[in-house]
Parts: C-alpha cells; sequence; structure tokens
C-alpha cells in the first residue's frame, strides 16, 4: 500500500500505486513506537529530504537511497543508487547554483552554476550526518481503523 499526507487537510491517504517524475529519495524507516521496519518514505526533493530528516519524529532513518532518472545519469533505465552525500553550491558573484549528489554508482550536478567558478556550498545530508542523527519521539495517537504515517513532519 502507498500512503500519501494530504498537506492541506492533514489526512493520509492510501493508494494502490503511483507515478515519480524527476529524481527522488526513498528513506527506510523504523517505527521508534513499534519496531516495524516495514515502510520506506518517498520524498520528492533534496530540500524536503533536508527538512524530512531534521523534522521526522517517531522513526529512526536507517539509510537514503537516491531514485535517478535517465535524464540525470545519462543511463537508458532508472537506478536506485544508495545516497552518500548532497551539496548545495551558490555562486558568490552569480545568483547560479548547483546541487551535487554523490551516489554508491556516481556522482550528478543540477544546476546552472560552473563549479570552478568562486562559490560557497552547504552539506545538506551525508551518510556521516544520518549516522550522528538521534531520533525524535511524540506521544502521537493513532486511529488504527485509518491509515496512518509512522514518521510525523509538521
Amino acid at each position: 500500500m502507498i500512503y500519501t499526507l494530504d498537506p492541506a487537510s492533514r489526512e493520509v491517504h492510501a493508494m494502490k500505486q503511483c507515478e515519480v517524475e524527476g529524481p527522488c529519495f526513498l528513506a527506510t524507516i523504523t517505527s521508534i513506537h513499534t519496531g516495524k521496519r516495514n515502510r520506506a518514505v518517498i520524498i520528492r526533493c533534496a530540500f524536503e529530504l533536508q527538512y524530512f530528516l531534521h523534522a521526522a519524529t517517531d522513526v529512526e532513518v536507517e539509510g537514503v537511497q537516491m531514485l535517478c532518472p535517465p535524464t540525470v545519469t545519462g543511463r537508458d533505465l532508472w537506478s536506485l543508487e544508495e545516497l552518500l552525500q548532497i551539496v548545495f553550491f551558490r555562486g558568490v558573484e552569480t545568483e547560479e547554483s548547483a546541487v551535487v549528489y554523490r551516489t554508491s554508482i556516481g556522482t550528478y550536478k543540477l544546476g546552472n552554476l560552473d563549479l570552478r567558478r568562486k562559490k560557497t556550498h552547504r552539506v545538506w545530508n551525508s551518510e556521516q550526518g544520518l549516522r550522528s542523527h538521534t531520533p525524535q519521539t511524540s506521544n502521537p495517537v493513532w486511529d488504527m481503523s485509518k491509515p496512518v504515517l509512522y514518521a510525523s513532519v509538521l
């Protein structure tokens, strides 16, 4: 089953399928309350992944993979690759920016910034950061007659 959160109503909906367009991330999670390891979270972009990793409660994030379309990898098929690091770059003398994704298979740059130019950078995600993350807990009240998300992000 695929569980989705309606951001407006905050209701969880159960669906049988979904389609993904563009790169996204798959975070393997374990519920702190039940110990269940039967779910993963699909996250649409690097910014949302960063937010999820800092704001999600009630789960431990075991690992993150990047779902890469052919437009990113240059290969014929989609690939699921272990994510090692995401670095955001912003030009010092320009408004251009870029995000560099380093995975177990390759390194991919999205954005217009020429990385040979003067720039600032910030690591958004890394294996080291994931290992040092301490999960936060809340006191969820679940109505088990309705679909629920293990990971709470408000």
